[in-house]
């Protein structure tokens, strides 16, 4: 069966994920993504690395629906990455905070910041509007200017 049609599986935190062929379940990469390559998992513990730990931080940090969120934050417990502690019984109240291994994900959310910026961030960005202005002869750099 060709890999883009491998079966579907459930992940402990009802999540579906891609049933990977042999070649990729070896593959350091791969395993690391198919934990962590989500889009809102990466930005929780982003956010986590920035000091939130509770729900509500992450939802209104995010705009992020509580559901996916539930689920997001499930599946990074159910891995390891973080920990569920309560912090308040009545009503019960839980707070997310990084294990170990969760925290050796540092330099890899700073890595990804910092191609980010540097591949998408404002100098880039003002680098771009400056070819257009460029090869526009001028017209787009008064544009650019007019932006400002």
């Amino acid at each position: 069966m060709p890999a883009e049609q491998a079966p579907k599986r459930r992940a402990t935190s009802g999540a579906r994920v891609q049933a990977q062929p042999s070649s990729l379940q070896d593959c350091p990469v791969a395993r690391t993504l198919q934990l962590i390559g989500e889009w809102w998992t990466v930005l929780i513990v982003r956010d986590a690395f920035a000091g939130k730990t509770r729900f509500d931080q992450f939802r209104r940090s995010l705009d992020i629906s509580p559901a996916i969120l539930t689920k997001r934050l499930q599946a990074l417990v159910d891995a390891g990455i973080m920990v569920r502690r309560r912090y308040n019984d009545h009503p019960p109240r839980d707070e997310y905070l990084l294990t170990d291994s969760g925290r050796a994900l540092r330099p890899v959310i700073a890595a990804l910041r910092d191609w980010g910026e540097q591949h998408f961030g404002r100098a880039q960005i003002e680098a771009e509007e400056h070819e257009r202005a460029v090869a526009c002869g001028g017209a787009g750099e008064n544009a650019a200017k007019r932006a400002q």
